[in-house]
This record gives structure tokens, sequence and C-alpha cells, in this order.
């Protein structure tokens, strides 16, 4: 099985300890604050390293060397952005169910990501269920097959020279292009599991509630932590036994 080429392609294979938000920078900095640092103290992040594994073809999940009953997509939401793996919403529907649960989510992807990838890995893992955690809409995924490399941005990464360009200033200037962009891709997902005869389950962003910083319950204090995506994963596990 050939890996189909994401941001997080080069990290195949590989276990590193920070990722994105979750960074050393940014936990040094909130241990060094008194407030910020009882919080860390009360979730039990204080010398707790986390471990961000990924399979060969750059997924936080078990090699694709077996058979899953769900495949789940979506964000840092889904992959688990400063949490312990087996905290994300994924591993506790593996939990609670039983099932064969694969997490396909990466942090800083879009919606376009997540079908890009759908289209492909279902089509080979042929699991029973498809969850998607849809993710920001105000992201979009730009594709370099040159290089190769995918980007995903957002309206606000003034840094990056793709969001200086001309059609991608145009293209976030009116939540209708972004309303539009996440519409074809709920369709797409959901035709290209009929196809499939795989179940679908998307979510919408909305499921997950989250709290300004730095009130939220993952290390970094941005995303949410094991308490939030234990709620979803039995939300996703009543979905599956209505569906099944």
């Amino acid at each position: 099985m050939t890996p189909l080429i994401h941001n997080y392609s080069k990290l195949a294979g590989q276990t590193v300890h920070w990722d994105t938000s979750d960074n050393k920078d940014c936990y040094l900095k909130n241990i060094n604050d008194p407030v910020t640092r009882q919080r860390l103290e009360s979730l039990g992040f204080i010398d707790s390293p986390i471990d961000y594994t990924y399979n060969s073809h750059g997924f936080r999940t078990a090699e694709f060397d077996r058979n899953f009953d769900v495949v789940c997509f979506g964000c840092s939401f889904t992959m688990g952005t400063g949490i312990h793996a087996t905290d994300t919403w994924p591993s506790q529907l593996a939990a609670i169910t039983g099932l064969q649960v694969a997490n396909l989510g990466h942090a800083g992807s879009s919606n376009d990501t997540a079908f890009r990838l759908a289209d492909y890995y279902l089509r080979l893992l042929r699991p029973k269920y498809a969850v998607w955690l849809q993710t920001d809409r105000h992201r979009i995924e730009l594709i370099d097959d040159g290089i190769p490399v995918s980007i995903n941005i957002m309206a606000t990464d003034t840094h990056n020279l793709c969001a200086k360009d001309y059609f991608v200033k145009t293209w976030f200037s009116s939540d209708t292009n972004q309303l539009l962009n996440l519409q074809k891709n709920t369709l797409a997902f959901e035709q290209l599991c009929q196809r499939l005869e795989i179940t679908a389950i998307i979510l919408e962003r909305a499921n997950i509630k989250t709290n300004p910083w730095p009130l939220n319950d993952a290390r970094d204090l941005i995303h949410p932590g094991a308490n939030t995506y234990q709620a979803l994963a039995h939300q996703v596990a009543n979905l599956l036994s209505v569906k099944g």
C-alpha cells in the first residue's frame, strides 16, 4: 500500500514528543507561569511526556496490516494534539465498542484533506464505518505535485506566502466560498461511502465544545482533553449502534 502525500508524511514511522501548538516553547512558558502551571499539574502533564507515534503512512494509529471496522477523519481534534494517544476519541471509541478503529486525523488539516484521504484510504482499508469530524471551514488545502507537498492554510496564516495570493485572499473574503466548499466535501464524502458500501457518519465541528485559552484540558491548554473526547466517543458509539 503506497502512502499518500500529506502534511505529516515526513513523520512516517517516527515518534516525536511535540506537535504543532503542543510545542516545547509553549510548555515551558506555561510551567513558568504559576496559574497555568497549576492547571498543568491538575491535569497530570508536568514531566509526563506525550508520544506522537506515526505509522508508516504518517498517521497516529496502528499499521494498516489489519482489518479495521471504523476509520476516522478530522484535524487535531481527531489526531489528539496535546493528549496521549489512548485519550483520543478514536482510541476511546475502540475501548468502548471493542471495534478496530483507525485514526486518520491530522493537526491543521482541512475538510479538503479529509475527503482526499478518505477517497484514497477507504478504498484500501474497506471498513464498515467511516466517521468524519469536520474541521474549521476556514481552511483549504493546496497541493503542489512538483515537491510533492500538501499545504493547509487559513485566512489568518499571514506568514504563509500562499495566504497573500490574490485568489486565496479573495476566496477567504466571502463566507459563501467556505460554506460551498464544506458542502461539496460533505456530499463527496457521502457519495464515496455510498459507492463503497461504507456507512458514513459525519459530525459537525460544533460537536466539540471548546473554551478560550487557557481553559482546555490538553497539554497546550488550547485543545480539548480526554473527558471531552470521551463524551464524543460515546456519542459516536451510539450512532454506530443505531446505524449498525
